[in-house]
Formats: C-alpha cells, sequence, structure tokens
C-alpha cells in the first residue's frame, strides 16, 4: 500500500510540473529502515509469571530464556518533551556494563507518505547529514510514525556493570544532558533540551523482558513489559512482537504474513497500544497537595532580662504537618529578628526599661501560627561605669550552660585560646607547668532559682593522648575530680557524683588538676542525661 501512495505521490508532482525530483529528496532526507510491531494478548500469551507460554515461544523458535531489561524515561513534569514529539530514554540491559541513552524525535506519517515525513523532519535540520541520527518507520496495527533517533552507550558512574542498575534523578539528568546532541539541545531555542532536561523528572522505572526468534528469516523479538495499570494499583502486563528490514517491500510482505498468523493464533490485539504513551501518562509525577497547615502556637513564652541591655526568650518548640522551619520575634509588635531554634537573645535595649515580646512559628510553606501569649520583662539597671560584678541567672529547671571563657573572675595560670570547633569559638586551658594548685582556677558567681541536686559538665579534652582532669569545686565545699576526655576529641564529663545548690547565691569553681586540660563549655542540670554536641544557648551574665 505505502509503494502505490508513494508512487502517486511522484506522479503527481511530475504531472504539476513540480521542480523536486526523487534524487534531490533523497539527497537531504534521511534513509529509513522499517521496524514493524504488533500487541499480542497478554491474557493468553503469557503466564502468571509474566513468562511467554511455551506456544508461543515454539511458533518463533525463540527458547525458554528471556533477557532482562530496565528503562526509564526523562521528561519535565509537565511533559515538555512530550509535547514536543522528543522522549530521553536511558535503557540498562543486565548483561550489559552501560547504558543507553536514546534521543528520539517522532513525526506521524499521514495516508502513507513516508517521504513527506522525512522532508519535515529535513526541515528541521534532522536530515541525511545529522550525525549519529538514525531514521525508522514504526508500522504498528493502524498507523505508522517516523522516529529519528540517536543513540549512544555510555558508563555511568556508580552504575556500571551488570545488573539492573538504573541512575538516580541527579545522574540522570547530568548525563543525559552531557551527552544529548545539538539538535535536541537546542530544538525550539538555544539551550532548550538542555533546561528541560535539568528540570526533568523520572518516568519509571520500568522492567521488561525479551525473548529473540525468527520469522521469514527475520530476527524477531517479542518483549514483555510490566507497567503500573491504569488504576495504578497493580501491574499489567503489554506485549509487542515486532521485526526489523531495510526493505519496504519485504517490511509490507512480511507484516501481512506475520499478521495473518497472529490473528489465526488469536493472539493479536487489533488497535495500536501506545507503550511510551502509557508509560508518560501512568508514571507521571503526583502533584503534591499544598501544605496550607499553619504550625502550633509557640507556648510557654518566658523573658528573662539577663544584663541592663539583654533579654533570654525561651518558649516550647511548636508542631506542624510538615515541619517548622522557623519563628518571628516581635518586640513591642515589631519584629525583631528570627530564630530556628526554640530560643532568642534580644540585646542592645535600654537600662531599666520595661519590654514586651511574642513569637510566631513558621514552615516552609510560609504558614504562620497565630501569635504566642505576651511575655514582659523589664531590664536590669545600669551597671553605670562597669565596676558592679558579673553573676548568671541559673534557673533550675532548665539547664543552664556557661560559656568558659566568660568568667566572673580568674586567678592563676588559666588562659584563653582561639578555638573554631568550640561553642563560643574560644575555650580556658591550662599551659604545661601549671601544677596543681586550688590558687589557679575559674570562678563563676551565681544566683540560683529552683535549688536543688545539681550535675555540673565540662565540655573538655586533654593536651596528648591520654585524659587529664579539673578539680570542681562550689563555695568552699570539697573538690569533686573531672576526667577530661582525650586529645583531639571534645567531650562532656562530670563529677561522679550530683552537687547541691540550694536557692541563693553560689560561686563556682573550675580548678587546675593537672596541667594542659581544656574546657569549652560548662552545663548545670538537675538530671544525669549528658548533653549532646555543644549543649544549648550560653547564659549571659548580668551585671550587680
Amino acid at each position: 500500500m505505502s509503494k502505490v501512495i508513494m508512487a502517486s505521490t511522484a506522479a503527481a508532482l511530475l504531472l504539476t510540473g513540480g521542480i523536486l525530483s526523487p534524487q534531490q529528496a533523497s539527497a537531504a532526507n534521511g534513509t529509513p529502515n522499517y521496524e514493524v510491531k504488533f500487541n499480542l494478548n497478554p491474557s493468553i500469551v503469557v503466564d502468571s509469571s509474566h513468562n511467554l507460554i511455551s506456544s508461543v515461544r515454539s511458533q518463533f523458535s525463540t527458547g525458554s530464556s528471556s533477557k532482562a531489561y530496565r528503562v526509564q524515561y526523562m521528561d519535565t513534569a509537565t511533559g515538555a518533551l512530550d509535547a514536543q514529539g522528543w522522549s530521553d530514554r536511558i535503557r540498562k540491559k543486565s548483561s550489559d556494563s552501560t547504558h543507553q541513552f536514546q534521543y528520539k524525535k517522532r513525526y506521524p506519517i499521514t495516508n502513507g507518505d513516508i517521504n513527506g515525513a522525512l522532508t519535515t523532519a529535513a526541515n528541521d535540520g534532522l536530515n541525511s547529514s545529522a550525525s549519529g541520527f538514525e531514521f525508522q518507520v514504526d508500522w504498528t496495527y493502524s498507523k505508522q510514525t517516523l522516529s529519528v533517533q540517536y543513540e549512544k552507550d555510555v558508563t555511568v558512574s556508580g552504575y556500571s556493570g551488570s545488573g539492573l542498575n538504573a541512575p538516580n534523578l541527579a545522574t540522570s539528568r547530568s548525563v543525559s544532558v552531557s551527552n544529548a546532541p545539538s539538535q535536541f539541545k537546542n530544538w525550539t531555542s538555544s539551550g532548550w533540551g538542555t533546561t528541560q532536561l535539568n528540570n526533568s523528572v523520572i518516568y519509571g522505572p520500568i522492567d521488561f523482558k525479551r525473548y529473540e526468534g525468527t520469522y521469514e528469516d527475520l530476527d524477531l523479538d517479542i518483549e514483555v513489559w510490566t507497567i503500573l495499570n491504569a488504576a495504578k494499583t497493580g501491574t499489567e502486563d503489554i506485549v509487542e512482537a515486532s521485526f526489523k528490514t531495510d526493505s519496504l517491500s519485504e517490511a509490507t510482505s512480511v507484516r501481512t504474513a506475520l499478521m495473518n498468523v497472529l490473528s489465526t493464533k488469536g493472539w493479536l490485539v487489533q488497535s495500536d497500544v501506545l507503550k511510551t504513551s502509557l508509560i508518560m501518562e501512568r508514571y507521571a509525577p503526583v502533584a503534591q497537595t499544598p501544605d496550607t497547615s499553619a504550625p502550633s502556637v509557640p507556648a510557654g513564652l518566658s523573658a528573662a532580662a539577663t544584663s541592663s541591655s539583654q533579654v533570654q526568650l525561651n518558649w516550647t518548640a511548636s508542631t506542624d504537618n510538615v515541619a517548622v522551619t522557623s519563628y518571628d520575634i516581635f518586640r513591642n509588635g515589631s519584629k525583631i529578628g528570627t530564630s530556628s531554634t526554640a530560643s532568642y537573645s534580644d540585646s542592645g535595649l535600654t537600662a531599666s526599661t520595661a519590654y514586651s515580646y511574642t513569637v510566631i512559628a513558621k514552615d516552609a510553606a510560609g504558614n504562620a501560627s497565630a501569635a504566642s501569649t505576651t511575655a514582659a520583662v523589664t531590664t536590669l539597671a545600669s551597671g553605670g561605669t562597669g565596676t558592679g560584678s558579673l553573676y548568671y541567672n541559673v534557673n533550675g529547671s532548665v539547664v543552664s550552660y556557661l560559656e568558659a571563657e566568660t568568667f566572673t573572675a580568674k586567678t592563676g595560670t588559666f588562659t584563653q585560646a582561639t578555638c573554631t570547633a568550640c561553642s563560643g569559638t574560644a575555650n580556658m586551658q591550662t599551659p604545661n607547668g601549671s601544677g596543681d594548685s586550688d590558687s589557679n582556677y575559674l570562678k563563676y558567681d551565681l544566683e540560683v532559682t529552683n535549688g536543688g541536686s545539681f550535675y555540673i559538665y565540662l565540655l573538655s579534652q586533654g593536651p596528648d593522648g591520654s585524659s587529664d582532669s579539673f578539680n570542681v569545686a562550689v563555695d568552699s565545699g570539697s573538690n569533686y575530680q573531672v576526667t577530661t576526655g582525650s586529645a583531639g576529641s571534645w567531650a562532656w564529663k562530670k563529677p561522679s557524683s550530683s552537687i547541691s545548690l540550694s536557692t541563693g547565691t553560689h560561686t563556682l569553681y573550675i580548678k587546675v588538676r593537672e596541667d594542659g586540660a581544656m574546657v569549652d563549655k560548662i552545663a548545670l542540670s538537675k538530671t544525669s542525661s549528658t548533653p549532646s554536641g555543644l549543649g544549648g544557648t550560653a547564659l549571659i551574665p548580668s551585671t550587680r
């Protein structure tokens, strides 16, 4: 039938005085081969294990073994490549170490006018001079399509070797971009294809098996594809038998004979099953439901004046259906900052001044909670010239953290050292030769509310391969030894027993016991649970 139509087209050109000769068209257009494809009824020709039944295998001499493949397609979530007639396919044969990347452009063939489709492709720059491209007429039960395809075998790092190894999204994108032909990359505009691939998603992967047989002295493949069903509640099989030839006349005669055999056996599906279209439809990414749920209102907001110019805010973390990402902090109704944790330190304030605070929780979608209840606070009185003594407000209801270098007083050989891994970018340490002495210490004056038994933790390490130690004491009480972490390893360490700190004023001492020991941070807690990492936000000392 195609020969008759092509001959009629040529005759029409001659009768109308057309100047396009067959020789000129052939020079510009690509030369196609022909692939004939028929779909077989899967409910008849495959078993429950997705294998061809013996009668089909016997008819086409395929044998009982098959070859395994995995394939996935790349396109944007909106199908931008498919809308332009392009596809990007990544296929892996189980026994191969490489992946095959295929970039295919499809052209419809109307009324058997193959040369017309080839001319359209040539006008798009896909002609006989398009390096690396092959031309093929796909001839199914009821239609013909011209496929112009570029294929390349690629060794994909991390996914090579035998087996069905499909690359992940990032790798699929990058390797597709780096191996794409220029005609695809610049299809509608410069860099068009690259842009689509950089925003693409994976459709698949899908596994299929191929049985290799013969028919009429031509190689005949029968593939069993197992894909999602229309409801996406399970899978179904698509079975496709195909052969290729370079001759249109052979494609025509063998196609007719094969169709008759399949019809006689009752195996033929007398319609086209558009496999690629089904995959694009059924493996399309599910549109995400917008997040419209706001986080819960931050609870338990407290504000404590830590000095004449600073206030410490703390609250209970909010919850969200996805995740809370930040908190907006408001002072006297105006936003002053953002925090990623359930605490915030507000500085630069005026002494002896009343302030009110609220907090709002937000998630990644921008949903915001209602404002928390208001926390009111008055900053401490000014320290004047700064001669007043420093102290820490330690609330026994929560863990209190102190930076070691922010001491009330220091006596003896302790020195401050820069430390990029430390919580305050500094630590306190004793140089070699400091000796054991109660006259070498760091001092921290405390104002304890909600007193009781406290564990005193030191984030510390020693100067060499073995651990060293400090002595810890409160007021005029006994020394408690604290063994440090080893060199290069900051670790939270505490005395073997708790130390009593009643409500009121106290002095905490960190004393030299072995020279060279280092301390980064101090934690006072009523629980024996060891702090993690660099601990929480350190207190800011107040001025009396």
